[in-house]
């Protein structure tokens, strides 16, 4: 299962799948939330099981800005849109 770490969405999908649909599995350089995707691929999947992988979905990672929801809220305000 794949489970956004800014709004809990999940989805019962194994990494694979969840990365074909967007999701992205790093860790964000700003505020260090997230697994890196060589840890979830080759530790992560093999101790606990491909079910509870925690990533972004694609409307909270950033790929122009390489950040996660949170840290765009932080540089942007959070007054603005940033969903």
């Amino acid at each position: 299962m794949a489970v956004c770490l800014v709004c809990g969405k999940f989805e019962p999908i194994g990494l694979d799948a969840a990365m074909k649909k967007g999701w992205v599995f790093t860790r964000c350089p700003e505020c260090h939330r997230g697994t890196p995707f060589d840890i979830a691929r080759v530790y992560l999947s093999k101790t606990i099981g491909e079910e509870n992988i925690e990533g972004f979905c694609n409307k909270h990672w950033f790929r122009d800005s390489g950040v996660c929801a949170y840290c765009r809220m932080r540089r942007e305000g959070a007054q603005q849109a940033v969903a």
